[in-house]
């Protein structure tokens, strides 16, 4: 499934010992596992065996919790220790008891899926599947092209500078740049003002990173007390969804 550009898997709670064409193996009901794919394209080895129809709500990114940062938790910055982000782009912070309820927030690159899946063996069911539900053998696999889906653009309209913990708005944009390099889910690409107190700063996310960057720039924004009733952000070309600091 996709989102604004970026990837998102369910890993089943089986494995197979041959490649299988059977779509009522593939239901819901055995998704074990979310994940982000952290990667700039599919293995070599990826076909697209089937086609497994989902209801709309199936089709959106779960909740995902993260666990916050440690200067935001000893400041008591954060009502509780864990970030829960939805598809929609809305936070909230839960106790560690309520985890159970969302799926963490994971990056998975294909060797990092491979490690993970073999070091929970024993969680997974092996299926031995009849004859009639293995997939054609494949008698040369096509050469797949990587490709990079191309990140978003974020628009940060800011006003009422003067009330941030920090008012120069050069080190505002070099403060969100920072955080998305460290986490490696975009840059600034463009910083201006079209008013006296109207300044825009505008953000590349990192190929399949708007969720994160999007994360990255609301986080450096409430640390600096920028005001949520005057801060608007929006994907370039969708000035009519407005997603805020929620």
């Amino acid at each position: 499934m996709s989102i604004d550009g970026g990837y998102g898997f369910w890993l089943y709670d089986f494995l197979t010992t041959a490649r299988v064409c059977e779509p009522s193996l593939f239901a819901p009901d055995r998704w074990k596992k979310f994940f982000n794919f952290d990667g700039k394209g599919f293995p070599a080895g990826f076909i697209d065996e089937l086609e497994v129809d989902l209801t709309p709500d199936q089709k959106l990114y779960p909740p995902e919790w993260k666990r916050c940062f440690d200067w935001e938790i000893e400041r008591k910055e954060v009502p509780a220790p864990f970030r829960v982000t939805t598809h929609d782009y809305v936070e909230f912070y839960v106790e560690e008891d309520q985890l159970g309820k969302y799926q963490e927030e994971t990056f998975f690159k294909p060797k990092d899926l491979v490690a993970y899946v073999k070091a929970n063996l024993d969680q997974f069911e092996i299926i031995t599947p009849r004859e009639d539900q293995l997939a054609s053998p494949v008698e040369t696999l096509p050469e797949v092209a990587t490709f990079s889906p191309p990140g978003c653009i974020y628009e940060i309209w800011l006003s009422g500078l003067e009330q941030m913990e920090m008012t120069d708005l050069e080190e505002i944009s070099e403060e969100i740049d920072e955080e998305l390099e460290e986490h490696e889910a975009g840059e600034v690409i463009g910083v201006g003002a079209t008013t006296e107190d109207q300044h825009n700063i505008a953000v590349e996310s990192a190929p399949g990173m708007n969720r994160k960057a999007l994360a990255c720039i609301r986080r450096v924004l409430k640390r600096l007390k920028a005001n949520p009733e005057t801060t608007d952000i929006w994907v370039q070309g969708k000035a009519d969804k407005k997603l805020g600091l929620k």
